[in-house]
């Protein structure tokens, strides 16, 4: 049996758990994700978080993530936070504390002044970043312009004027698959850009295959994308409303890019692994 806790970000929902102890291979990472994370016959999350011992002598931890579907993700922006409350809990007392990904080293503490959940993650700038970005399939015409950001992970930003009208999920299925994201695919991000601090996002994620309530990383991206079409003041606080949630992207005194919101303890519980199954 191995124990978990549920936890999430925004709507953006995670099977959290220590794997110092089980020390489950990525492999069976893959096997666990793909047993725990559907919702009618698992526990159901959008990807699986593992806390590990750290790769690195500045790491405090490492955090393995693994999409719904058991493939691997470099990072995600809610799950870090997550996994920061989760290292919290289980005895981690750092502060700042800095944690391996597959993206590289990572940095998180409590946000101060913000509800008691609120955690702020420091992330490296974006600097992979393109404009009207041409893919080989078709693009609705309700799509003004396509950029594309790795925020940590792949990301196509497709900018609407009405972001309720999209089909996420319809439109989002076909773009990410798109023969020249090859191999890696990318999350798709319909943004509408309000006023320069305010933009609303929906995001169809890979590895979920399906519209989530909130993308970490996507908000990253759109952010990104929004200071560069709009080449809003780098020193502004985008506030970035997602449907699970609002999220803010801003930079420390000293200049570091940050992505600040919720990190929420829903329950705990048991479950067996794959294997174990009957």
């Amino acid at each position: 049996m191995v124990s978990f806790t549920k936890m999430h970000g925004t709507g953006n929902d995670f099977i959290v758990f220590d794997n110092r102890s089980p020390q489950l291979s990525p492999d069976e990472l893959s096997a666990c994700a793909a047993a725990w994370c559907p919702r009618r016959y698992g526990v159901g999350a959008d990807g699986l978080l593992a806390l590990d011992a750290p790769e690195t002598s500045t790491a405090d931890y490492r955090m393995h993530y693994v999409n719904a579907d058991g493939s691997r993700a470099t990072m995600c922006g809610n799950g870090a936070r997550c996994l920061f409350r989760f290292a919290r809990r289980v005895g981690f007392q750092n502060d700042p504390l800095a944690f391996d990904t597959d993206a590289g080293l990572y940095r998180a503490t409590a946000a101060s002044g913000e509800e008691p959940a609120g955690v702020r993650l420091f992330v490296p700038d974006v600097t992979d970043f393109r404009a009207g970005v041409v893919l080989e399939r078709s693009v609705p015409q309700a799509v003004e312009t396509l950029c594309f950001a790795h925020a940590g992970t792949e990301h196509l930003v497709a900018v609407v004027d009405d972001l309720e009208a999209v089909p996420v999920s319809r439109w989002g299925r076909r773009l990410r698959r798109d023969p020249s994201l090859a191999p890696a695919g990318a999350n798709v991000n319909f943004v509408e850009l309000g006023h320069e601090e305010d933009l609303g996002l929906r995001t169809y994620e890979k590895g979920v295959e399906a519209e989530t309530p909130s993308c970490g990383t996507g908000v990253l991206a759109a952010a990104e994308t929004a200071g560069r079409l709009l080449k809003t003041d780098p020193d502004v606080t985008l506030q970035v409303n997602t449907p699970g949630g609002k999220l803010s992207v801003g930079r420390t005194e000293e200049g570091t890019l940050y992505l600040q919101g919720p990190a929420v303890s829903v329950f705990d519980g048991h479950i067996e692994r794959p294997e174990d199954e009957a």
